[in-house]
């Protein structure tokens, strides 16, 4: 069973209330987590002020060093985290395991960062004053996280918040409670202050919300879907409190005719079928230019078939393991349904696995669509599966422009050989992040920042620290 973790210490819910977690792998329970209650972010954000008075007047240098030591331990225990993350979410143990890692990975960056929160000394408009611009953390953060990659979008918001001096509220998704609170636990286990990051779990979406609108609640951090970060953002606004929200993709990609076919082939795949598809900046949209058309969507057939799909910790390196909920995969179901309904052409993939072993779990085949269009769901809809619907163009100008009819702007991708072609489109494409002829996506030191009504605020880069930092000017007259 799984406790709240609030002041260090694992904690049953006010009321005692429990809920199962469930595989989606095979559908069976796979335990119990502490359902809380408003009562119980009273405590956990009185723990969190608590430690925050004494965290904030540390200097960076030691916050970097116990940050780093707190790592350290959680990486002991990566493998245990990673399983029940694998557990609860579906993805293969070794690469959950791997995710645990990286998100060490993250928070190590941020905690070398913290001695760089340098202040300013502006010059003066008299020889009689002195300017001095200095940052200061913002107080105690709430973290809302979500289930595709629970650990590591975590470490987006913590790394910056406890390298700026905040504490924080962590509230993860229901689906995918035990690998952060395990993760959270591992990082007080490993010297992080008692207190300074406490963990609410439960259902109820009124958690969620109470959370969000407490007066003791100085900023928002947010990863999950448009609609619900728009809530919190209404939620916001009254107290004019500080957000970040990383929102929901419709990513496209467009393949020029020179275009490397194996490498965007790989890449694509990569980026459409890797976590089930269930990723923010999977390609949700392939513009293949007429003249290589039917030779990508061969390579992306044959890279979708060699796939393996399977229970992730029984067979810890399959490629593929199930949709995290069973509502993820019925949309999945009724996009690819309704784009053939609609006159695309199915490749490859597109139902269940037929074999007895997959029927009790959330298992859906790496989908190759041909002939898609707006009139489709999945065209404009983000479908959060793996399915790649790809059609032809013969002007990258039009293509382009079919890029960026979307309310979405998180992430395109370009394949050419041409650079001048590349920066060309590039620049022309709608999202807070381009890549050229690869989808390595998130980099610790770039800005990862959503566009139209993908996002609002960024992670990740050092500027991400300044979203848990309010400023202040010192003026002094002689």
């Amino acid at each position: 069973m799984s406790h709240l973790w609030i002041n260090g210490q694992n904690c049953n819910a006010t009321d005692g209330a429990l809920y199962d977690i469930h595989s989606p792998a095979n559908g069976r329970v796979i335990g119990q987590a502490a359902a809380a209650s408003v009562a119980d972010i009273e405590k956990a954000i009185a723990s969190a002020e608590a430690a925050f008075v004494i965290w904030s007047n540390k200097t960076a240098y030691e916050r970097e060093t116990i940050m780093r030591g707190a790592t350290a331990q959680v990486r002991t225990q990566a493998e245990e985290i990673g399983r029940l993350m694998a557990l609860e979410q579906g993805k293969p143990w070794s690469q959950a395991t791997g995710e645990v890692h990286g998100a060490c990975d993250m928070i190590d960056y941020y905690a070398s960062e913290a001695p760089r929160i340098e202040g300013t000394l502006p010059p003066t408009e008299k020889s009689s004053f002195r300017s001095w611009v200095t940052h200061h953390p913002v107080g105690v953060c709430a973290g809302i996280t979500p289930w595709n990659y629970p650990v590591a979008l975590l470490s987006w918001k913590l790394g910056p918040a406890l390298a700026a001096g905040c504490a924080m509220v962590v509230k993860p998704t229901p689906v995918t409670p035990l690998s952060p609170l395990a993760f959270c636990q591992a990082l007080t286990e490993g010297g992080v202050p008692v207190g300074l990051i406490n963990v609410l779990t439960g259902p109820d979406a009124a958690l969620g919300e109470a959370l969000v609108g407490h007066p003791g609640i100085a900023k928002v951090a947010m990863t999950g879907s448009t609609k619900v970060g728009k809530q919190i953002f209404t939620s916001c606004a009254p107290s004019l409190k500080r957000i970040s929200l990383e929102l929901g993709g419709h990513c496209p990609a467009i393949v020029c005719a020179d275009a490397d076919l194996d490498l965007a082939a790989k890449v694509l795949s990569y980026k459409g079928f890797r976590n089930c598809g269930q990723s923010c900046s999977s390609v949700n949209r392939v513009f293949a230019h007429e003249s290589i058309h039917d030779a990508l969507v061969e390579r992306l057939s044959n890279e979708a078939q060699s796939m393996t799909m399977g229970d992730g910790i029984t067979d810890p390196k399959v490629d593929l393991g199930p949709l995290t909920t069973a509502a993820t995969r019925a949309l999945v179901e009724n996009h690819v349904a309704d784009a053939i309904e609609h006159g695309a052409k199915l490749i490859c993939g597109g139902s269940c696995p037929s074999d007895e072993a997959y029927q009790s779990g959330h298992y859906y085949l790496p989908t190759v669509l041909t002939q898609a269009d707006a009139r489709m769901k999945l065209w404009k809809e983000e479908t959060f599966g793996p399915v790649l619907p790809v059609t032809s163009f013969d002007d990258t100008e039009i293509a382009v422009a079919q890029a960026n009819d979307s309310t979405y702007g998180l992430v395109s991708y370009v394949f050419t050989r041409d650079l001048e072609t590349g920066l060309h489109l590039s620049e022309q494409l709608e999202s807070g992040t381009v890549c050229l002829n690869h989808g390595a996506v998130n980099s610790a030191y770039a800005p990862y920042e959503g566009w139209k009504e993908s996002g609002f605020g960024l992670e990740l880069s050092r500027r991400a620290i300044f979203e848990y930092l309010k400023t202040k000017h010192l003026k002094v007259a002689l």
